[in-house]
C-alpha cells in the first residue's frame, strides 16, 4: 500500500463513552509484561492508520484560543467514526490507546538501551491497556476506556500535557531472551484545533526549548530504507529564524483541496508524492525523537500528523531545507 493511500490523522470516538471515563483509573503498577516479536510486529511506527473514514465533530481537546485579534482561521483535525458492527471493512492498524474518550495513536516506540533514559519520563499510573482491539473490533469496542491495539500499563507522560500524550511502559522478550524494557508514546492530535505552529510544535512538543541535535535523510533514502542518516550543520539564527515563521505559521490540510498536486506527467497525485522533500529527527534533551517533514514550497509538518502542515515564507525555509538534503 502507498504511503498516500493511507490516513495520516485520527479523529476521536463517536458513540458512548464509559461511565468512570474522567475519574482517574487507579491500579498498581508494576506488572511485568512479556510479549514476543509477533506480538510487536504489529505496530506500524511513523504510518498512518487507514480507517472508515466518517468525518464528524471534535470533541474538545481543543488547543487554547489566540486573542480574537491574533487568531487565524486554523484547521480543525476532525474525529472519525467506526463501522457499527465488526466485520464491515478490514483496514490497517496502527497502535493506538483510547483514554478519557480520546483516541491516542501511536508516537514512537524505544526499546532496551534506547528506553532507558526515558524512564525518568513515565508519570502518573492510569490504568491498564487491554490489548483488545483489532481490524474486527466493533465500534462498541472501541468506545471503551483503555481499549488498545496492545496490552500494557498506561502512564501520564512527566513534561508533557496529558490532553496530548500518554506511553505504555512494559517489558517485551524476544524467543528465549532476556526482556528488556519498551516504551511506546501515544499523542492525541485529533478532534483538535490548531491555529499556528505554535499550537503544535511549541504549546505540545515542546521543540524549541526542548530541541537538541537535528539529522536527516534524503527524501530518496528515506523512501527507499538505504540508510544515509546525517547530522545537520545549522547556524544558530538560521534555526531560530526558522522557529519564529514556523510558530506563527498557519496550519493547511494539504489533502490536495484543489487539485494544485496532480501532475500526471510526473505521476504526482498528492503532496506525498512529489519528491521534492526531506525528513528531519530531532534529538530532544529528554531523549525522544520527533520526525518532521519538510516540503518544498514552505510546508513543515509533524510526521504523526500526516496530510496537516504550516507553510512559511520561503526563505527562512530554504536555509534549512537545502541544508538539509532538500531538492528543488
Amino acid at each position: 500500500m502507498k504511503e498516500h493511500e493511507l490516513l495520516d490523522a485520527v479523529g476521536g470516538i463517536d458513540g458512548k463513552l464509559i461511565e468512570e471515563a474522567d475519574a482517574a483509573v487507579k491500579k498498581k503498577p508494576g506488572r511485568r509484561f512479556q510479549w514476543i516479536a509477533a506480538a510487536a510486529a504489529c505496530l506500524l511506527v511513523g504510518a498512518g492508520i487507514a480507517v472508515p473514514m466518517i468525518l464528524n465533530r471534535t470533541n474538545g481537546n481543543e488547543a487554547e484560543p489566540l486573542s480574537a485579534e491574533a487568531e487565524p482561521a486554523g484547521v480543525t483535525i476532525p474525529a472519525v467514526t467506526l463501522p457499527e458492527t465488526s466485520g464491515e471493512v478490514a483496514y490497517d492498524m496502527v497502535g493506538l490507546v483510547v483514554y478519557k474518550g480520546r483516541i491516542y495513536t501511536q508516537a514512537g516506540d524505544y526499546f532496551g538501551e534506547d528506553a532507558k533514559p526515558l524512564e525518568a519520563l513515565v508519570g502518573e499510573h492510569l490504568g491498564t491497556a487491554k490489548g483488545n482491539l483489532n481490524e474486527w473490533s466493533s465500534q462498541d469496542e472501541y468506545a471503551t476506556e483503555f481499549a488498545s491495539t496492545v496490552p500494557g500499563e498506561v502512564y501520564a507522560v512527566n513534561g508533557y500535557d496529558e490532553g496530548f500524550r500518554i506511553c505504555i511502559r512494559g517489558e517485551i522478550a524476544y524467543d528465549d531472551q532476556e526482556p528488556v524494557v519498551w516504551i511506546q508514546f501515544f499523542d492525541c492530535l485529533n478532534g483538535v484545533t490548531l491555529h499556528t505552529g505554535k499550537n503544535l510544535f511549541e504549546d505540545r512538543l515542546h521543540l524549541r526549548e526542548n530541541a537538541g541535535t537535528v539529522r536527516y535523510l534524503s527524501h530518496f533514502d528515506w523512501d527507499n530504507g538505504t540508510g544515509g542518516m546525517q547530522e545537520a550543520n545549522l547556524d544558530a539564527d538560521v534555526w531560530n529564524a526558522f522557529w519564529d515563521q514556523v510558530d506563527q505559521a498557519e496550519f493547511h490540510n494539504l489533502w490536495d483541496p484543489d487539485g494544485t498536486w496532480s501532475d500526471p506527467a510526473n505521476d504526482y497525485t498528492t503532496v506525498y508524492d512529489t519528491p521534492n522533500q526531506t525528513h528531519l529527527y530531532l534529538t530532544m534533551r529528554d531523549g525522544t525523537t520527533v520526525e518532521l517533514r519538510l516540503i518544498e514550497g514552505g510546508y513543515v509538518g509533524y510526521q504523526p500528523l500526516g496530510w496537516y502542515f504550516v507553510q512559511i515564507p520561503e526563505g527562512a525555509f530554504n536555509a534549512v531545507y537545502d541544508a538539509c538534503g532538500g531538492t528543488h
